[in-house]
């Protein structure tokens, strides 16, 4: 019986020693134990290698407006295991989730003794559909990682979203962009339209071929619909040849616009599928969406902004949104991300930005070490000791400090920050 937040951590701690575990036979194992709960729950599933949490975000604040009751679930759950599952922004509470854990522990133990131990992933997918069921109008899920072999991937959606496609966990999804791009694919399903961002050709081409196979209508960014008269980075003028809407967004970057128009593609669709979004809805949602950790500024005086930019593609799109920005002083950039991700390359994105960069790790067993960054960067073990460092050299209140790379880091030093 798990009654308390240490007894969780303990039971997802053990969970996660199995590491990620190809297949989807052991889910859905666990989907017929509970009789498939996803088969009851409308949903909008996004795939990509950037873009899926604001898409979500978008997607979600939309439909909140429009007085519906939206479940999400994103990855990674941050602060904590429950911000994996909210309901209308809501998270699960620790007793929602203990409750239904409690219930699927007796199939856990069974599945563990015969040598079919679910992983920490799996587990929570459950409990997400059985949170979800009967208590919400639709959902919106982004996969964890890839699609085709995702735990998302039971799900069955009104219409699918693939955001961008560029390397990432190239040890799980192979390392050419059409490898990639087959597994974010696979979330694509028979008949069920299928939203595409601006992909490369080699990406685009296996998202036709695979629509095409599925017979699912596709709505592609640049074709079916398009984005004009951009005014900055936060205003633009969407259009799909029959609807034009201006829209104002707060979250910044250019990036942010393509995420953008894929939600308002989406929201579309629906539309034409029995859901009532009204163009002032779809306006004020737009507006309203944030997303923690993504050009979160987390202090003034001076400024510190924490980004989640997590591998190469999205440290490039940090790099030319801070370039937009009107800087007085400096910029300062404390980083650290997983090991397994291209650090030399996303240093270098950061080094065109400002040569005063600090490197350093957090506790994790992914999390890098200073074997895995170039000589000549400055790196320091201590992550605490490394930000004291950046706020009080040559401090000037008119600098930028930039907290970036792994989600995992950027919330853990987003703690120190405001303790």
């Amino acid at each position: 019986m798990i009654d308390s937040i240490h007894d969780l951590e303990r039971f997802f701690g053990s969970r996660r020693k199995l590491g990620i575990k190809p297949g989807l036979e052991r889910l859905d194992y666990l989907l017929e134990k509970v009789n498939h709960p996803q088969k009851s729950i409308p949903t909008i599933h996004i795939a990509g290698t950037n873009g899926k949490g604001s898409t979500l975000t978008y997607l979600n604040e939309v439909l909140i407006e429009s007085g519906y009751s939206v479940g999400t679930f994103q990855s990674p759950g941050l602060p904590t295991i429950l911000d994996h599952i909210a309901i209308n922004n809501q998270s699960i509470t620790l007793q929602e989730f203990v409750d239904i854990l409690n219930h699927l522990l007796p199939i856990i133990e069974e599945m563990d003794q015969h040598d079919q131990a679910p992983s920490e992933y799996e587990i929570l997918m459950i409990i997400t559909l059985l949170f979800l069921k009967d208590n919400i109008d639709i959902a919106v899920i982004e996969t964890c990682m890839g699609g085709r072999e995702d735990v998302t991937n039971r799900v069955e959606p009104l219409l699918t979203i693939i955001t961008t496609v560029a390397f990432d966990h190239t040890s799980f999804l192979g390392d050419t962009i059409k490898a990639i791009a087959a597994h974010k694919a696979g979330i694509i399903k028979e008949k069920v339209p299928v939203i595409a961002g601006e992909l490369e050709d080699e990406a685009i081409e296996v998202v036709i071929e695979e629509g095409t196979k599925q017979s699912a209508p596709l709505y592609l960014y640049g074709q079916e619909f398009w984005t004009e008269e951009i005014v900055g980075v936060n205003h633009f003028l969407w259009n799909n040849g029959s609807k034009r809407y201006p829209i104002d967004l707060s979250m910044k970057g250019l990036h942010q616009i393509m995420n953008a128009s894929l939600a308002i593609q989406a929201l579309d669709l629906l539309n034409e599928n029995g859901f009532n979004i009204e163009d002032i809805a779809i306006k004020k949602g737009l507006f309203r969406a944030k997303l923690a950790n993504r050009m979160e500024i987390i202090n003034e005086k001076p400024r510190i902004i924490a980004d989640g930019a997590h591998n190469v593609q999205s440290v490039s799109k940090l790099v030319e949104t801070i370039k937009e920005e009107d800087i007085e002083g400096s910029v300062k950039v404390l980083f650290s991300a997983f090991r397994d991700k291209d650090i030399n390359r996303m240093i270098k994105e950061l080094s065109t930005l400002t040569d005063e960069i600090m490197v350093t790790t957090f506790d994790h067993p992914r999390a890098l070490t200073d074997k895995e960054i170039p000589d000549h960067v400055m790196y320091l073990e201590d992550a605490q000791q490394a930000l004291d460092n950046l706020l009080c050299n040559n401090s000037n209140p008119n600098d930028l400090i930039l907290i970036t790379g792994s989600l995992h880091f950027v919330e853990f030093i987003k703690r120190l920050v405001q303790k």
